[in-house]
């Protein structure tokens, strides 16, 4: 039986729910989001709640590794569909900074649109720049934001998100030699920040992976939100557990 049967006409009602206000991110976070196309939310996740998501990560991954019978093949440990499976997720997509923050960048209604799991093994996780969505029209608004949970530090040597500040605005895609992951973009940004935190950013943003140069893990959620209007380009494989209340139901496109 769903906790609640309120349905929502519109993405402000569930906001305003969540506990949303236009006050919820300060000045410079919004600033930082129009701008530089990113923001990182530090201690967002408490430690206890950090235990629960680390602990959650690694008891889906044994059960689809065990499903798919094998280590992992690309150097990266991946698990999928992440809404369902343990209340500890319940939190990473009605975080109240997080769904703020997505507003802000797409300014209309969103849903959720995957919640999975990702650790490059030490010597893995190099990327060429891309984004997240197709080159858009120059009148066109955005389409997707992308959140990174952070259950490890992000160091310069784990295999930390690069950021290329303010791409977000161009509508051309990425040349192919910034595509290329051996590239090194002028200006690009290494993310560094303690396990907790929260990478928000544009998903028309020039970003990838570097490689994981340590010997231990970088585990993070990536917690990815589309436009409602957009839903349809994407194929969308989200679970939607019925102890959840009307505001993250619609969250995650009920």
């Amino acid at each position: 039986m769903r906790a609640e049967q309120t349905a929502f006409k519109c993405i402000e009602q569930a906001l305003e729910r969540c506990g949303i206000t236009d006050r919820t991110l300060e000045p410079a976070e919004k600033a930082a989001l129009d701008e530089s196309g990113y923001v990182v939310f530090h201690s967002a996740i408490d430690q206890v709640w950090l235990e629960r998501l680390r602990f959650a990560f690694e008891n889906a991954f044994r059960r689809e590794s065990a499903a798919a019978s094998g280590s992992p093949r690309s150097g990266t440990r991946h698990v999928a569909d992440l809404a369902g499976r343990d209340e500890a997720f319940d939190g990473v997509y009605t975080h109240a900074k997080v769904l703020a923050a997505t507003y802000q960048i797409l300014g209309r209604a969103f849903r959720l649109s995957q919640l999975a799991g990702r650790d490059p093994l030490p010597g893995f996780g190099q990327q060429g720049l891309h984004a997240d969505w197709l080159p858009r029209a120059p009148s066109e608004s955005f389409s997707v934001v992308t959140t990174i949970w952070l259950l490890d530090d992000f160091t310069p040597r784990n295999g930390a998100t690069r950021m290329v500040p303010g791409t977000h605005r161009l509508v051309n895609p990425v040349p192919k030699k910034m595509a290329d992951p051996a590239s090194r973009h002028p200006e690009e940004r290494i993310i560094v920040a303690l396990a907790g935190s929260v990478l928000v950013f544009n998903g028309h943003l020039w970003h990838s992976g570097t490689r994981n140069e340590s010997k231990g893990p970088r585990r993070v959620l990536q917690c990815q939100f589309v436009a409602r209007d957009r839903s349809g380009r994407v194929a969308i494989d989200v679970t939607i557990p019925d102890r959840l209340g009307a505001a993250a139901r619609y969250i995650l496109g009920d």
